[in-house]
């Protein structure tokens, strides 16, 4: 069946604006990766996206119906009650939906960003209208609502210039007494790997003393915060520790 275009003039309109709506997009992002450099998705990149998407799915639905014959000014006369109940009901999505356009247009977070939020602690692996999307460091895929990265305290390690990482370690009471030779028996063992840490960072904490056992807290500076090197650094402590134990300790992240 051939369409009409003077049998259907109204849609015409939309039809050249879905198709200007394109062509704005496709070139706005061809310039911006140019003149940036970039090969691979960001923020803006994600952002202009969504909001394309956005638009255009509105722009079709509209197309659609100007297509059948449907009056606009009619269909939304009679759903004003029923879109106001529904601006009530889904003012959280619409929320998450606000929120998400900040996380896309500003600067203090970015797709592959190492950060961490409440307890879980990743890297940044998408932004969307609804979440972001963190694979934390045991590859498990967190996903965050836009309100609560806006909402709550993160710590983004990438834009931060003091990179400081730490773990902790459970071992004998009776260790305690060789505080001072484990300080130094790790600051010599750092000092062989200045491409991962920076030189005399470590720090080493009494965290916690009990009965039997107590729990230090080795803290030192990243030179490049990254899920793979926080496990060297965790891994070089770890590999030294029996050094001081007798018995393999309780290691809690």
């Amino acid at each position: 069946m051939i369409i009409d275009i003077q049998q259907y003039p109204k849609y015409l309109p939309l039809l050249i604006l879905i198709v200007g709506l394109f062509l704005l997009k496709y070139f706005a992002l061809l310039v911006y990766k140019k003149r940036n450099n970039i090969k691979r998705s960001d923020n803006f990149i994600v952002g202009i996206n969504s909001i394309y998407y956005v638009i255009l799915s509105i722009l079709l639905v509209l197309f659609i119906m100007s297509v059948l014959g449907v009056s606009l000014r009619e269909f939304f006369t009679s759903i004003s009650i029923i879109a106001a109940a529904l601006a009530i009901v889904t003012k959280d999505y619409i929320a998450q939906v606000v929120n998400g356009m900040i996380l896309m247009f500003n600067n203090q977070f970015s797709i592959g960003d190492n950060i961490r939020i409440g307890q879980h602690k990743g890297r940044i692996i998408n932004i969307s209208l609804l979440n972001v999307q963190i694979l934390s460091h045991e590859n498990e895929l967190v996903y965050i609502p836009n309100t609560n990265m806006l909402g709550m305290d993160v710590v983004n390690y990438s834009k931060s210039d003091n990179i400081i990482s730490y773990f902790d370690i459970t071992g004998d009471i009776k260790l305690i007494q060789q505080y001072e030779e484990i300080e130094k028996f790790y600051r010599e063992k750092l000092e062989n790997i200045p491409e991962l840490i920076v030189s005399d960072s470590l720090h080493i904490k009494i965290l916690e003393v009990r009965k039997n056992i107590m729990t230090l807290r080795f803290e030192v500076k990243l030179i490049e915060y990254s899920i793979k090197n926080e496990r060297l650094f965790k891994k070089e402590i770890i590999s030294d520790w029996l050094k001081f134990s007798p018995t393999i300790p309780n290691l809690e992240k």
